[in-house]
């Protein structure tokens, strides 16, 4: 009796917030739904308009407000994930490796993690009792894994590319998403998204400007990092490391798909926080980093070190919310402004300018994805619409 009402309040609006880490989500909009409830409602009816109008017009006037509630916040999400990576990219910049940044990040989730499941009541294991599975576990150890795996990939690729290209490499999530549905899922991928995934990676090659492809002149950017041969390696290395960490993130909200709204989303964090710092743990200790391990030295490391975790968290927490009071298609572009603020915190804070080459790859990649994002969602809208016309009938 008691799980059953703790399965009931995980599932209410009041308590769905940030199930994860930052994960491009733009190709998986029905994946943020199976663990979200986003509520989206009815028009109201023509016939209803007259005496009742004065009530009509307060609901859809809540409705909108409830709306332009949901685009701020998600806003805000994007904004808090463009600091998480300017956090991470300032504790490089000061010399700290990228695995005792993601260590950091990972204690702090999943601190607040156990704190959310402790105020919620919820096991912070899963789903307890008659219920419960092993192989629900499997799943949970499965995303967590997957979700931490991506996380490190990418904050190594921060360390090692500029932030705006780290991101947008990165963002490429939604194409692997698309595609591992498609095989672990049976999700339509038609034609368009073929085409889509396509034009999305010549967006790549804009984006890294190989020398090979462009030549020395093209590449200036990663030649004036290290030097021409260091600077193209260093990009290539981060490059394969973003992409490695998109196609992680992709295996990690397929498997959201998977367990559905049967997991209060902390218990997704908590799984991640471990998952994440057991093994940035082991790899500390089994592999020698450059530059070494140290402790932050000052109140500003301390400070930013912090705030990688709490940027993190409260963004996806934001980003959650938005999506329960906006409509998921129209609601994820916002999503894209964590590649605008990419841009401007990597020109204004470390003096990162981009050329139009890589502008145009970035508006390749983030186009590709909203394109393949809104053809979902469309599709889906219409086979609803479908379904619902069918019952009628």
């Amino acid at each position: 009796m008691g799980d059953s009402r703790r399965e009931e309040q995980a599932s209410s609006p009041r308590v769905a917030a940030g199930f994860d880490e930052e994960t491009p989500l733009l190709g998986s909009a029905s994946a943020v739904s199976a663990t979200v409830p986003v509520a989206v409602p009815a028009p109201v009816p023509a016939a209803r308009r007259g005496a009742g109008g004065t009530a009509d017009s307060e609901i859809e006037k809540k409705r909108r407000r409830d709306e332009l509630k949901g685009y701020t916040f998600m806003a805000l999400s994007a904004l808090g994930f463009a600091a998480n990576s300017v956090c991470v990219k300032a504790l490089a910049v000061a010399g700290f490796p990228s695995l005792e940044i993601v260590f950091a990040r990972s204690v702090l989730q999943l601190g607040l993690g156990l704190v959310a499941c402790a105020y919620y009541r919820i096991s912070p294991v899963g789903p307890v009792g008659e219920g419960s599975s092993w192989a629900l576990r499997r799943l949970l150890l499965l995303r967590g894994a997957a979700g931490a795996f991506g996380n490190a990939c990418f904050f190594y690729a921060v360390t090692k590319m500029t932030l705006a290209d780290a991101t947008v490499v990165f963002f490429t999530g939604p194409v692997f998403s698309a595609i591992f549905a498609r095989v672990a899922l049976g999700e339509p991928y038609g034609a368009f998204d073929r085409a889509a995934s396509a034009v999305c990676m010549l967006g790549i090659v804009l984006v890294l400007k190989p020398a090979m492809v462009f030549g020395e002149a093209a590449h200036g950017l990663a030649a004036a990092i290290d030097g021409a041969g260091v600077g193209e390696q260093q990009q290539m290395r981060g490059a394969l490391a973003a992409l490695i960490g998109a196609m992680s993130g992709a295996v990690a909200m397929c498997t959201v798909r998977v367990v559905g709204r049967s997991v209060h989303s902390m218990v997704h964090v908590v799984y991640f926080g471990f998952l994440s710092m057991a093994g940035s743990t082991a790899a500390m200790r089994s592999v020698a980093q450059t530059p070494p391990v140290r402790a932050p030295r000052t109140a500003y490391e301390w400070l930013v070190m912090g705030s990688v975790g709490a940027f993190a968290f409260f963004g996806q927490a934001l980003l959650n919310r938005g999506l329960q009071l906006a409509p998921t298609g129209p609601g994820m572009l916002m999503r894209n402004l964590d590649v605008v603020f990419a841009f401007l915190f990597g020109i204004t804070l470390f003096g990162e300018v981009p050329d139009w080459i890589s502008v145009a790859g970035a508006v390749t990649i983030v186009g590709c994805a909203v394109a393949m994002g809104l053809h979902k969602w469309l599709a889906s809208r219409a086979r609803s619409a479908r379904g619902v016309s069918g019952a009628a009938a």
